[in-house]
């Protein structure tokens, strides 16, 4: 290559080096890529060798059969940033993300090259960057490239963060599906079904206005046509919207794209329908058949659940509903046996949404608000008469094997544990806050040898953990001496608990963990602190795990999966049912915030 420096190879120390440099100066090229969509298109230039022996796709468009001998390649379905930071990672080993958008793009490409370390890496930072902003962008995500345990984390964020979810200017830009998916949803934190509502109001106009300007704007050669582009090889490359990515099955991905929707019914138009017939004819357009209908998440509010000033003073004003079906569904608000039917497709569902975290009618609250509680005995979770169960005092934290002088002093200095600088006014005292699980059925589980639990969670607000809470043994009926125990009839005496617990996060990364070794009563519930404490951050999963090694019976049962403590509010068993077992076994969080 002519200008390049001679020995360049003197100055890399590194084999990474080496490929930066090929890379950049384009030395030794034997194909170029045109990436990306007119008028942005970039022309770079790669190496056949070093490509090939990453990716198998690159092997086999270069070396196999059906060889590809068109040069330039035309890549039309990746960003250009998003190719090089492709190219940068096959010649360097390093992965430069530096947004939500760019790690989705990144993660389309690797997927199409099966480059599947660099899949992994894309994923792990939407966990780390996921947020009730981009929660439904997250969820069209993994939707797409079937991440199945990321669809359920954003279920869970848009579940609990509704009201923000829908606010966000993002909720406009979704595909319709996905606003479906949320409609449908039993669990979704919001004041009323007017919620829902307003949202759908808010996405119809937005579709509305990209409709107009799509047909006011003139088509450009050079850019993308109005109209629905069916022989595409790949998908607008908008940086704007994950849903756009959708090049790995143009076809069967259709009624999900963006063009689709913005092509969808103007909802200012279904007033003009014909009233006189049911809802259906409504729905019968001659482009229904291939187009969604913003009129499919209309249906799934649940209108029954208001009252009738409520529906009066808005929906039933909307132009989204026809004046003969905001009178049927007027009437059925009204009384549960009305001759006028439901229109079509409308939800009849009278009972209102649970709410993960609620400021709305208690009843519908699917949560357990608690107090912060000291530990107890088990008779007060298992209702036992307390006489048959003597008052053995809680074990010290002395006694659970956790130096106070290195927990304050994590706490006080923040760098010592990574926790933010406000957790320094809590000092010595913790303000230790208990979110313990309420018993729903009370089980017994026989340790033979050792015996592992574990829960995952999830909360809504940074904490500090410090440990968490088990119960202890129950003695057998034989006697104490068989599980370990020393003298005494049942209920009397104790034994030595012998336990080894951890925390890890989303990635299966140990943060904190102890060994407990000591003599505990029995039907107690007993404080397991961590060796430090650890900075929890919102909206990501975290798994606790206990590892019992004493023989002998535990009294288990099934805990609730969302409870609120004071402001913090916890959601257990997030994820895959692997994640969590014997979950009952973790009785209680222990932290501070």
């Amino acid at each position: 290559m002519a200008g390049a420096p001679t020995d360049w190879q003197l100055g890399c120390v590194e084999v990474k080096q080496r490929g930066a440099y090929l890379l950049q100066s384009g030395q030794w090229s034997d194909c170029t890529f045109l990436v990306g969509a007119e008028p942005h298109q970039v022309v770079i230039a790669g190496h056949k060798l070093i490509l090939a022996m990453a990716s198998p796709v690159f092997e086999a468009m270069f070396y196999g059969g059906m060889a590809e001998r068109n040069d330039p390649i035309r890549i039309l379905d990746v960003q250009p940033e998003a190719f090089k930071a492709l190219l940068e990672y096959i010649y360097t080993d390093n992965i430069n993300i530096s947004s939500f958008d760019k790690a989705c793009e990144l993660c389309y490409g690797a997927k199409k090259y099966m480059l599947p370390h660099l899949v992994k890496e894309c994923t792990r930072y939407l966990w780390s960057d996921l947020y009730p902003r981009n929660a439904c962008r997250a969820y069209e995500f993994a939707r797409l490239f079937e991440e199945n345990v990321l669809m359920d984390k954003c279920i869970q964020i848009i579940s609990m963060n509704t009201k923000e979810v829908l606010n966000d200017s993002s909720f406009e830009d979704v595909e319709l599906n996905t606003v479906i998916t949320v409609f449908s949803l039993d669990h979704l934190n919001i004041d009323s079904e007017l919620d829902l509502f307003e949202a759908v109001v808010r996405y119809s106009k937005a579709q509305d206005k990209r409709t107009n300007e799509r047909s006011s704007s003139p088509p450009s050669e050079n850019g993308p046509p109005n109209e629905k582009r069916s022989k595409s090889p790949g998908p607008s490359t908008s940086k704007d919207k994950v849903a756009q990515l959708q090049v790995v099955n143009v076809e069967s991905s259709a009624e999900n794209s963006p063009e689709a929707v913005v092509e969808a019914q103007k909802v200012g138009d279904v007033p003009e329908q014909p009233t006189s017939g049911s809802s259906d004819e409504v729905n019968k357009k001659p482009d229904a058949k291939d187009k969604p209908k913003i009129r499919s998440a209309i249906e799934k509010i649940r209108f029954l659940t208001l009252t009738p000033q409520q529906f009066a003073d808005g929906p039933a004003c909307s132009p989204l509903l026809t004046e003969s079906e905001a009178f049927a569904v007027l009437m059925n608000i009204l009384s549960s046996n009305s001759d006028v039917p439901m229109p079509r497709g409308f939800s009849t569902c009278r009972v209102p949404r649970k709410q993960l975290i609620g400021d709305g009618n208690s009843s519908n609250v699917a949560t357990l608000t608690v107090d912060t509680p000291s530990p107890v005995m088990l008779e007060q979770v298992f209702g036992a008469p307390a006489q048959l169960l003597p008052p053995y005092p809680r074990p010290s934290r002395h006694d659970v094997g956790v130096r106070n002088s290195s927990m304050v002093q994590a706490l006080i200095n923040p760098s010592m544990s990574g926790l933010p600088e406000h957790m320094e006014r809590h000092g010595a005292d913790f303000n230790k806050i208990y979110c313990q699980r309420a018993i729903i059925q009370h089980t017994d589980c026989l340790n033979t040898s050792v015996l592992d639990c574990s829960v995952t969670f999830m909360v809504d607000k940074n904490i500090c953990l410090l440990g968490v809470q088990v119960p202890t043994q129950a003695p057998s009926e034989e006697g104490v001496s068989c599980v370990g125990g020393a003298g005494g009839g049942v209920g009397v005496g104790g034994y030595c608990e012998l336990l080894y617990a951890h925390l890890l996060d989303a990635d299966g990364a140990r943060l904190t963990y102890t060994h407990y070794t000591n003599r505990v009563p029995y039907r107690h519930l007993l404080d397991i602190m961590f060796n430090r404490p650890v900075y929890i951050q919102r909206n990501k999963v975290y798994k606790v795990g206990i590892v019992f090694n004493k023989v002998g019976w535990y009294p288990m049962g099934t805990c609730a999966q969302q409870v609120a403590a004071e402001s913090v509010f916890f959601n257990f068993g997030i994820g895959q049912s692997s994640d969590s077992v014997r979950d009952g076994l973790i009785r209680s969080i222990i932290f501070t915030y």
